[in-house]
């Protein structure tokens, strides 16, 4: 039988980490192991109580490193558990839904038969699944039931260009394949690599495949301690964040060295189309702002938003 293997990177995490742990032991499946870990000892504790209740179910990791962020945590995982069938990744204070492992799962094999019965090979290629999430607040009460609708996103712009300029896989949401595992390891060591779950999609969609699962899995807590959040485009805070100190214009640097390094990674394996639009989104900053226009429209790479593509249009 399939099994899942799940990623929970803790840091700080006795407030919530319980809740979520609770949440898997309370899935409707059992094809599920988790491996556990924490970023500096602050959380240990709790963990090794569970690995010590469950000892056929979890692990403690004890590696003895300071990660000092998630992205660190969850590549030094995977690494770890490269050879898992499946990896799921997990955040210390939200809670899963019963069926959030089995209808992943579904989803997943599902998508990998048929991309088998398309290249009528036994092999399938890279493939990731992500799912919507309810957006909560620190009491799991909710804000929006839908986090793409929260925050004015689309989960099936899953193709290169659309990713390129903006990220939709929420990586506490994800599940990947083995091929995809090894793909995605390969950039592990690229420090432009804003967030390992878009590097992620940025692989599947480049080589293999990628679904979204249109419906909440998880319960996503915000409390004002979340590193990577929920952010509404119509939160006035999140609005004037946006629009002082050149963080549009930081945004588009950013992206765009992380395309960079991602053609330095696969840039011989891309076919020719994928070369030239990464290459094109990995010139942007230097180009004026009228050849940058001319590059959005070209290759698309747009935001979905209206308000986000405005700004993209103005400041970006």
């Amino acid at each position: 039988m399939s099994k899942a293997t799940i990623l929970l990177a803790a840091y700080k995490g006795n407030d919530y980490a319980g809740a979520m742990i609770d949440s898997i032991l309370a899935q409707d499946c059992d094809n599920w192991e988790l491996v556990l870990s924490d970023d500096g000892g602050f959380t240990e504790d709790l963990l090794a109580g569970y690995a010590e209740k469950y000892p056929d179910r979890i692990t403690l990791h004890r590696s003895g490193l300071r990660f000092g962020s998630a992205q660190k945590h969850f590549l030094y995982l995977m690494k770890l558990c490269r050879n898992a069938e499946y990896l799921m990744f997990c955040d210390q204070d939200d809670v899963w839904h019963p069926d959030k492992v089995r209808k992943t799962l579904a989803a997943m094999q599902a998508a990998e038969q048929a991309a088998r019965e398309e290249s009528r090979s036994e092999n399938a290629p890279p493939v990731l699944v992500h799912t919507d999430l309810r957006v909560a607040d620190g009491e799991l009460r909710t804000i929006d039931e839908s986090f793409m609708h929260y925050s004015r996103l689309d989960g099936t712009r899953l193709k290169l260009n659309e990713l390129l300029i903006q990220n939709v896989v929420t990586g506490c949401t994800l599940m990947i394949n083995r091929p995809l595992t090894a793909l995605a390891l390969e950039g592990a060591e690229e420090e432009k690599m804003l967030m390992h779950d878009w590097w992620i999609a940025l692989c599947a969609a480049a080589f293999g495949r990628s679904v979204f699962l249109p419906e909440a899995t998880i319960d996503y807590r915000q409390h004002g301690g979340n590193v990577v959040g929920a952010k509404s485009p119509l939160n006035p805070a999140y609005l004037k964040s946006r629009l002082s100190g050149g963080a549009i214009r930081k945004s588009l640097d950013d992206t765009s060295a992380q395309a960079e390094a991602f053609l330095k990674v696969y840039g011989e394996r891309l076919d020719a189309a994928q070369k030239e639009t990464v290459e094109a989104f990995a010139k942007l900053p230097e180009t004026g702002k009228l050849a940058r226009l001319r590059t959005y429209s070209r290759y698309g790479f747009w935001k979905k938003d209206p308000g986000r593509r405005l700004a993209q249009m103005i400041w970006g």
